[in-house]
This record gives C-alpha cells, sequence and structure tokens, in this order.
C-alpha cells in the first residue's frame, strides 16, 4: 500500500470526487448537446388528437382511430395516425418562392393545444424524382418528402 499522509491522501480524495463529478454530470450533458435536433410532424412529447385534411378527418374516438367520412380506398385509420405521430423529416434547402401553391394542407390538432398545426405540402421543382415539399404555416423551414410519404400521410393519389 502508498504510504501518503493524511494531507495527501486528502488530496487524492478530492481529485477522486473531481473526476467523478465530471464523469457523472459533464459527460452526458455533454453528450446531449451533440444529439442532433429531430424534426418531426408532431412534437415528440404531444398526443395527436385529430388530423383534417381535404374532405377527410382522421379522429381519435376512444382507443380506436376513425377516417370520417369514409374513404372510397380501403385506408388503416390506425397506420395512418402512427404515420403523422412517427414521421421523421428531413430538412430541405429551398429557394423562396412566393407562387408557390400547396398541393394539399392538413390541420393537426394535438391535445392540450388551441391552436392546430397546418401542414402545407407543395410539389418540388424537380417532381419527375417523386419528392414534394413540406412546410409548417408561418415557418421559413422546408422538409423533403418522398412520393409514398406524401400519399401516405395526406392520402393523395400519387403515381410515380
Amino acid at each position: 500500500m502508498l504510504k501518503l499522509s493524511r494531507r495527501n491522501w486528502n488530496n487524492v480524495l478530492i481529485f477522486a470526487v473531481l473526476i467523478l463529478m465530471f464523469v457523472l454530470y459533464g459527460i452526458p450533458q455533454r453528450l446531449a448537446e451533440r444529439v442532433v435536433d429531430e424534426h418531426r410532424l408532431i412534437p415528440a412529447d404531444t398526443e395527436l388528437l385529430m388530423v383534417a385534411f381535404g374532405q377527410q378527418r382522421l379522429i381519435k374516438a376512444g382507443p380506436q382511430w376513425q377516417l370520417q367520412p369514409a374513404p372510397a380506398m380501403s385506408v388503416d385509420a390506425a397506420n395512418l395516425a402512427l404515420a403523422w405521430q412517427h414521421t421523421l423529416l428531413t430538412p430541405a434547402e429551398v429557394i423562396t418562392d412566393k407562387s408557390r401553391v400547396p398541393l394539399a394542407q392538413a390541420s393537426v390538432q394535438l391535445v392540450g393545444q388551441v391552436a392546430p398545426l397546418i401542414w402545407l405540402l407543395y410539389p418540388a421543382a424537380d417532381n419527375g424524382a417523386g419528392r414534394y415539399l413540406l412546410q409548417q404555416a408561418g415557418q421559413p423551414q422546408f422538409y423533403q418528402l418522398s412520393a409514398a410519404q406524401a400519399a401516405q400521410l395526406f392520402l393523395l393519389d400519387v403515381t410515380e
């Protein structure tokens, strides 16, 4: 065993506690700062109540999801709700264009919030690639959607 004076042992203990504090507090905090901010249709800590697009409404009726009025095509309302709750968005660099006209619009009502989130779907400039742009009303950021995602979220008949 090391022969150290009481003062030196105190110094060793102080440094050990400082290192332990850094490991337990500093490293997780730095890792949390490095986590990339996820972009979602609805915030991860909120609950979806209703989505209205076109003439359709996706409504939570008790524990189940329903589309009202019932669509002509077969759509699983529960999968549609899951898509709205868990779709991750990819930011897109877009030149601002005031003449851009949305193809579709969705009004998303969340539990506990008075004002709905309004999402606007636009065709991309190079729509031949089957891409669409999504923008939250009032926000400058655009997000990229594939044709399949756009068709699923907005119940569009999209042919690639």
